[in-house]
């Protein structure tokens, strides 16, 4: 779906107009009822670790994270700044949102499109790259995308500055967005660093050199004062987030192998004759818009009403037999994959033509500085893969990204009418089917899900929290909880496994700071001293959430099939359930589905 690039001109970001502060507005709006809709069962491990930093624990020596801390050092500073109402949890997730977006529109007005397909390419990238089920804006992956979009916004400003002076601000301010994204997913941030010191070496006006020493040297101190700020030292904050991480993931040569995979990987997904006929569906429903329904919207006749009438029985009919399919969203299960392939081609090209630049000049009579852009959502690919083990699912922010550069850093020009509708056709498809897939699912992660918007959930005023709103079942699956606990001995020790949101909803610590205990983000090391605590001198009360569906899931795709340590947690529990050890005094299937069963066990162990 490329569309033509603009020409660089004097100012890089035009003025926004009427369409586009409405499709702004609508963005921030759906977000928000995305923020306030979202409460699940895994709720409450950035609560937790923020908590624990607060009172004196080390992030890395004491409770041995395994993700970086900028997330947790956000939170914790809004937990001294707002307390910890379940409202004022929200301000910095609409903080986020309204950052994103507006930073979104920044560069979608850096085109030379009219007004409303700037508005449709905001709304384009908006949806796409919040269709990913697990995305929500209270979590670290929207803060990584906004230190990125930010980055493309300094870049585009850096390729116009004239001044000297700016141009070096520009470059330190790039090195403190990826030092901080580097802090918030260091994969994610090791692939924008690069991708933006790619960038300024071609988009610079001058002193390439000499910016690019300074935007290194300015993302390495971002760095180090991070991590000063948790109080642990760079040994154990490299040991636990980036040498044990990466063992959690499977091992160093696995991760550094996930992006060469995953386009074979992606080729085999679509292979799949669900997919593949879903993708067929899209595609055609996008030739019944250039062939029928467009020409006759132009025209407006009577005499075109029959030819209407057709193009619905062809969109309705395939419809309802892909009913099964088409249920998970087309957005979900095409668009990704097809994203990916996308995404890598683009670059590609962006990387042949550079070559051919350098090698054979004259082969390329028409160069784009901007198309260098291009590099940094396929790095975010490449970085995303690693953590997804090679699979295409998940990987929206790259295409979103992909999407909105190009307008403004395609190397392929389109200058058929026809073909420049087409592509619009296919970002109107891609936003419609995306925002219509949040609505019905707004998260979805594994054993965890919520329920479409503004169904089944209530105000509940929490005596810890206040206000709040969750859903009616989620509601009351853990006030049981909360009862038995506190009425018998919460006193002597309460942890939930794998998460801790039983720990938050109840106002209760995890006991000895085991914040949670997830199979790709706790290790070993973790697991086998929970697993010896456990057997000596446990605490007595213990909240299981049996979930061996999903653990098989993370054991096929970091571990080779073989056993996690989680695998030995959940032998251990049941051995002492059995022998009559420890008793079960409540049960629920909350969140129960096919193929992710999900068992919830209340256990006394004394």
């Amino acid at each position: 779906m490329p569309l033509n690039p603009s020409r660089p001109t004097q100012s890089s970001f035009g003025r926004a107009t009427v369409f586009q502060n409405l499709t702004l507005i609508f963005c921030i709006l759906f977000g928000l009822a995305m923020i306030a809709e979202t409460q699940t069962a895994a709720d409450g491990v950035w609560f937790w670790y923020a908590v624990l930093l607060r009172n004196g624990q080390r992030l890395y020596a004491g409770l041995h994270l395994a993700l970086q801390p900028l997330f947790v050092l956000e939170t914790a500073s809004f937990l001294a700044l707002l307390g910890k109402g379940w409202l004022a949890s929200k301000v910095p997730a609409l903080l986020h949102l309204v950052l994103y977006c507006v930073g979104l529109l920044l560069i979608a007005r850096s085109s030379n499109l009219s007004d409303r397909q700037k508005a449709l390419v905001l709304a384009c990238t908006f949806f796409t790259s919040i269709d990913f089920v697990a995305y929500r804006f209270d979590d670290y992956h929207v803060l990584a995308d906004c230190l990125m979009v930010y980055s493309l916004v300094a870049l585009l400003t850096l390729q116009q500055a004239s001044a000297p002076w700016r141009r070096l601000c520009l470059a330190a301010a790039l090195g403190i967005l990826s030092g901080l994204s580097l802090m918030t997913r260091l994969n994610d941030g090791a692939a924008l660093f690069v991708g933006v010191a790619i960038a300024i070496l071609f988009m610079a006006p001058s002193r390439r050199i000499l910016s690019l020493a300074l935007f290194s040297a300015v993302a390495a101190l971002t760095v180090l004062l991070v991590v000063r700020c948790t109080g642990d030292s760079l040994h154990d904050w490299a040991t636990y987030t980036i040498f044990k991480a990466a063992a959690i993931k499977g091992g160093t040569n696995q991760v550094l192998a996930e992006p060469l995979r995953l386009p074979w990987n992606t080729l085999k997904f679509l292979w799949n004759f669900g997919i593949a006929l879903l993708a067929v569906y899209s595609f055609g429903l996008v030739l019944i818009w250039m062939t029928i329904i467009r020409p006759a919207w132009r025209t407006r006749q009577l005499r075109d009403i029959p030819r209407l009438c057709v193009a619905a029985i062809l969109i309705l009919l395939p419809t309802l037999y892909l009913h099964q399919y088409v249920v998970d969203s087309t957005a979900v299960l095409v668009f990704p994959p097809l994203g990916v392939l996308v995404t890598y081609g683009f670059g590609l090209v962006v990387v042949v033509r550079l070559l051919c630049r350098w090698l054979a000049p004259a082969t390329v009579p028409t160069w784009n500085p901007r198309e260098i852009l291009l590099l940094i959502p396929l790095g975010q690919l490449a970085s995303g893969s690693m953590s997804s083990g090679g699979s295409p699912l998940g990987l929206n922010a790259p295409l979103a990204m992909t999407i909105l550069l190009l307008p403004i850093a395609s190397p392929i020009h389109l200058k058929r009418d026809s073909v420049r509708a087409s592509a619009f056709a296919i970002l109107t498809l891609l936003a419609v089917d995306c925002a219509a897939q949040k609505y019905m699912v707004p998260f979805s992660w594994h054993s965890y899900k919520v329920g479409q918007m503004f169904v089944g959930r209530q105000w509940y005023h929490h005596p810890d929290y206040g206000p709040m709103i969750i859903e009616r079942d989620q509601l009351a699956f853990i006030q049981p909880v909360c009862a038995a606990v506190k009425a018998d001995g919460a006193q002597q020790g309460f942890v939930s496994l794998p998460f801790p949101y039983p720990n938050y909803f109840c106002s209760i610590p995890p006991w000895h700071g085991y914040v949670q205990t997830f199979f790709d983000i706790s290790g070993k090391d973790t697991i086998d001293r929970l697993i010896a605590e456990l057997q000596t001198a446990p605490p007595k009360w213990i909240l299981y959430q049996r979930q061996l569906d999903n653990l098989a899931l993370h054991e096929r795709i970091y571990n080779h099939g073989s056993p996690l340590p989680q695998r030995y947690l959940d032998q251990m529990i049941e051995q002492k359930i059995a022998a009559g050890e420890w008793h079960v005094v409540y049960t629920s299937n909350f969140d129960d589905r096919p193929r992710l069963h999900n068992q919830w066990f209340l256990i006394q162990t004394r």
